[in-house]
């Protein structure tokens, strides 16, 4: 049998599964982040189109490659994947693949905690790994700065006047505040969620007419959630809706980033106590901020995030050239 490909990788999930690809695949060039983002989508995009969508993945799965790092004293670079392409930053694939270096002894491990930097296309990241008697106990990492971007109010035909109130933490966020609407952040209700979304968009579009505090660009919405506040302090539940229309199982590391951020900037949130975005599935991500002063005078936070990832398997994949589906497909619905 003759092979073309041969490609291995890793699964976690922590309620989102997220594909760690290791090795097996041309060297993703470029001397910054964003350069080798640009080579690998224009050169090997064959890769997540592989490996992220069915038949050897699915719609929901996201996913990560290791790249050679570009920066001073990190283990690695790391570009995002989805099934469509590249995220600037993903939190359930950086808890993900931080988990998967130390496990896989791609990165030392050191207990109680192993300490480590990964650059991304938004710049390099700090990653602590807690480790407990030889095991994983939890993967945390500090976020990019994370702010209030603005709100605006978009009249939704079948839903009326909807207030989205819009935070960064490495993709931007429309939040609002699920009561408003009548949906109830639950796992039962996704297509209701999912269809409100998507309404959302087509009555706003995803460039809104809000642009950045901090670099004054128009933005370009990438997520919808959906939120509400728990009995707890500092508690809320949310459902994250991304094009074209899939509700994500997680709370999000960009999610409760931006969120933090927004609240802190609005004197809602005191980022020094824990907060806890919880999913549709009743998991937790936790997090605290350190304030920061950007450029431009805005506040913003810097979240440190934590949450365990749990190893489903190693997987060594094999791409057949006479395969119609080697490089996968993707069915809506």
């Amino acid at each position: 049998m003759f092979i073309s490909k041969q490609i291995y990788a890793v699964d976690h999930h922590h309620g989102q599964a997220s594909r760690t690809i290791l090795s097996g695949y041309p060297t993703i060039l470029g001397k910054t982040m964003p350069e080798k983002a640009a080579y690998y989508l224009e050169h090997l995009s064959w890769i997540h189109e592989s490996l992220i969508r069915e038949p050897r993945g699915h719609r929901n799965m996201l996913g990560s490659i290791l790249t050679e790092p570009v920066t001073e004293g990190a283990a690695y670079g790391v570009l995002f994947n989805h099934a469509f392409g590249l995220f600037d930053s993903c939190g359930d694939s950086t808890f993900a693949t931080a988990s998967a270096l130390v496990e896989l002894g791609y990165v030392p491990a050191v207990e109680s905690v192993t300490h480590f930097v990964l650059d991304t296309v938004l710049g390099p990241i700090k990653i602590e790994v807690q480790i407990e008697d030889g095991v994983v106990k939890e993967a945390r990492f500090e976020n990019v700065p994370s702010y209030d971007v603005g709100s605006t109010r978009i009249q939704v035909p079948e839903l009326g006047v909807v207030n989205l109130d819009v935070g960064f933490g490495g993709q931007y966020h429309g939040f609002v505040d699920a009561d408003t609407i009548g949906i109830k952040v639950d796992r039962k209700n996704e297509a209701a969620l999912v269809s409100a979304a998507n309404q959302i968009w087509a009555a706003g579009g995803r460039k809104i007419d809000i642009r950045d505090p901090e670099n004054g660009k128009e933005i370009t919405l990438n997520l919808v959630s959906f939120i509400s506040r728990n009995e707890e302090a500092n508690s809320y539940s949310v459902a994250h809706v991304y094009p074209p229309g899939r509700m994500g199982r997680t709370p999000g590391g960009t999610g409760t980033s931006a969120l933090m951020g927004l609240l802190a900037a609005r004197g809602q949130y005191d980022p020094s106590k824990t907060f806890t975005m919880r999913s549709v599935i009743g998991l937790d991500f936790t997090g605290t901020g350190t304030p920061l002063a950007m450029p431009n005078g805005a506040k913003a936070i810097r979240p440190k995030l934590g949450t365990k990832s749990y190893m489903m398997g190693v997987q060594h994949f094999v791409i057949d050239p006479a395969d119609p589906f080697k490089h996968g497909f993707v069915l809506e619905g």
